[in-house]
């Protein structure tokens, strides 16, 4: 479904977080959560 949403985008995400390892998600998701929530 997200793909469908925005494929470029998508793509990008694939293509930036499928080589990463379980720590280095569970990093980029606080990372993420932080910014989204005003605290990054």
């Amino acid at each position: 479904m997200t793909e469908r949403a925005d494929g470029a985008a998508y793509s990008d995400a694939v293509s930036e977080y499928a080589p990463l390892g379980r720590g280095e998600l569970r990093e980029a998701a606080r990372a993420g959560m932080a910014v989204t929530s005003g605290r990054g």
